[in-house]
């Protein structure tokens, strides 16, 4: 009896030693953000929306009763894309290939604000629990079939956008998508990822982020909200809209989980994945690989002279988003 009083002594000291290494970790300061830097040529990009031409914003309420934004592009197929944006902005980046794709008559396109960006959610930059944004499409989802729209779903999504689609794929809701549409699509502890932070995009609290995992494996949550990740978008370019932090468990619900193989094992053949040949964020050719590797059934491409914003913008890309989606069968979600 004396010798397991000491042995459980001595478990409860590990434990409590971690507890207050990870609690150290927590509070340890931010590290200092990149000198400003336009690493995705945010001053090459074209006004592509006025507020004539962009959509407005819908509702469309979440299981907790918030009413999320959302903005809806018509178009004669009945298939339906739910696009997700990337870090740091919202679906109105995106109104270029929404427009495309719905004229080309390829999708009734979706393009969700997710909860914790501009004009979704309480708090810019966070959100309630670990997966709360895959809660919130799925609600998205059934706020469509209940729309009476009844065509099949492509989830996507574009470079922080297309790792949650990776993710999604990968969870309780992965089979309410029958086909997945992924644009350089960031995977953050695949080697795909220049340098592990997006060429200089993404600026990381690593000691956070590691006392956070500790915590969270004993079963202590309160910590999440804190921000973990800011973002290296120069001051001349915001217009108010960006979220440029995110807290712990808004980062952790963007991506990929830890073990992301699973995630990518679980896309069904009926993907596609297109990454730029100058892609500032990923490097295309381990990007392929990776797929390679644990998702061989997906269709990749790299294309040509292509960077990390042309993927959703250039008409070629648009051409063989297009051509795909066109390409997929109509009668393949029956029942979803």
């Amino acid at each position: 009896m004396k010798t397991l009083l000491i042995v459980i002594a001595c478990i409860a000291g590990l434990i409590l030693l971690g507890i207050a290494v990870a609690l150290a970790l927590v509070a340890s300061p931010f590290p200092p953000l990149f000198a400003p830097r336009d690493v995705f040529g945010f001053a090459s990009l074209r006004k592509t929306a006025t507020e004539i031409d962009l959509p407005s914003l819908r509702r469309y309420p979440a299981r907790d009763g918030e009413q999320l934004a959302y903005r809806f592009y018509p178009s004669a197929t009945d298939r339906i894309l739910i696009f997700v944006h990337g870090s740091s902005y919202h679906g109105a980046g995106y109104h270029a290939l929404a427009a495309a794709l719905s004229l080309a008559g390829a999708a009734q396109v979706v393009l969700p604000n997710l909860r914790g960006h501009y004009q979704s959610g309480l708090r810019r930059g966070d959100v309630d629990y670990i997966g709360q944004l895959e809660d919130d499409i799925a609600d998205l989802i059934a706020f469509l079939r209940a729309e009476h729209k009844t065509g099949p779903i492509t989830l996507g999504g574009h470079s922080s956008g297309g790792g949650f689609a990776i993710r999604f794929a990968g969870g309780a809701y992965g089979s309410s998508a029958s086909s997945y549409l992924l644009l350089s699509p960031v995977i953050p502890l695949a080697p795909s990822v220049r340098r592990g932070e997006a060429g200089g995009w993404a600026n990381l609290h690593l000691k956070r982020i590691y006392g956070l995992l500790t915590l969270n494996a004993l079963g202590i949550h309160g910590f999440d909200g804190l921000p973990v990740i800011e973002f290296n978008k120069p001051a001349k370019f915001w217009d108010g809209t960006e979220t440029l932090a995110y807290s712990y468990r808004l980062n952790v619900s963007y991506h990929p989980r830890l073990r992301y193989q699973n995630d990518l094992r679980a896309l069904p053949e009926q993907t596609l994945m297109l990454v730029g040949e100058n892609d500032e964020a990923n490097d295309p050719q381990k990007l392929q690989a990776v797929f390679a590797a644990d998702a061989p059934r997906t269709r990749t491409a790299i294309l040509p002279g292509i960077d990390h914003f042309g993927i959703f913008s250039d008409p070629a890309a648009l051409d063989a988003m297009a051509g795909w989606l066109r390409a997929l069968p109509l009668r393949e979600s029956a029942g979803q």
